[in-house]
């Protein structure tokens, strides 16, 4: 940590260049006052500790113990008091933490992006092929896939308190004694806070493209707010399957009111 900082505060000492195209000296007050008083701008010091505090952060884990509890608090199907996102969240034995161990409860489950683990596969319902276990597997899945978008979206404009890392990894089907599926999350190193404020701006930003049926407008948030990859965006291709998909969305969710309509 003390040898990125003292790089970064090297790098951000370093001056500018001068101007090559500085002539004459008449014309020197005017290129000193124009090129940059450092070679980098970027506020590198500021970013490196930004960036180790996070580090640091998320690796003490009574902080990803706290989250864990702040998420089981709004989420947990056991006792959350969300009335949009019901998952499992494992209950952390917080007596037992401390800054280099986390004791929390174990959970059985499979990835979302898993299709050939079968829960319930045992010999003597031979009967059902592997193939249709794989479809009920994968219909599952993509149901819970569904859920994982709602329950971010809930968390992201809702509530504010953000899992910040829903990766394959970290979100699991785990079947209930019931046989039912549901969701479940892991991994609570990182979990942000949405303000007011911005949750705000980002319903009024989207409603208004949304019906202003400015797809173009709309796939660009989606890129600025890390939702599809910008290399996806940037694929002609892909962005008019995206514009016609938006356009089938917004049509078979939206009514819109003809301009004479009173």
């Amino acid at each position: 940590a003390e040898l990125l900082l003292a790089v970064a505060k090297f790098l951000e000492s370093l001056p500018g260049l001068p101007n090559p195209s500085s002539g004459n000296n008449e014309d020197n007050d005017i290129d000193d006052r124009s090129k940059p008083s450092r070679l980098i701008n970027t506020q590198l010091v500021s970013a490196t500790q930004e960036f180790m505090s996070r580090i640091f952060e998320e690796l003490d884990y009574r902080n990803e113990a706290a989250n864990c509890k702040k998420f089981a608090d709004l989420y947990s199907r056991k006792s959350g008091t969300s009335k949009d996102v019901s998952v499992v969240v494992p209950e952390v034995y917080l007596n037992w933490c401390t800054e280099n161990v986390l004791v929390m409860e174990w959970i059985d489950g499979t990835k979302l992006t898993d299709v050939s683990a079968f829960e319930n596969s045992d010999e003597s319902s031979g009967a059902q092929s592997d193939a249709t276990l794989a479809k009920d597997s994968v219909e599952e899945n993509l149901a819970l896939v569904k859920v994982a978008i709602d329950s971010t979206l809930s968390q992201l404009l809702v509530t504010g308190i953000l899992h910040a890392d829903p990766h394959a990894g970290n979100l699991l089907k785990i079947r209930l004694d019931d046989g039912t599926v549901t969701l479940g999350y892991l991994d609570f190193g990182l979990l942000s806070t949405i303000p007011m404020k911005v949750r705000d701006a980002l319903v009024c930003s989207v409603a208004l493209q949304v019906f202003s049926r400015d797809v173009d407008a709309v796939s660009s948030l989606f890129g600025e707010l890390q939702l599809i990859p910008q290399y996806i965006l940037d694929d002609d291709s892909e962005r008019l399957a995206l514009a016609e998909a938006l356009e089938i969305t917004f049509g078979n969710s939206l009514k819109y009111l003809d301009s004479s309509d009173p």
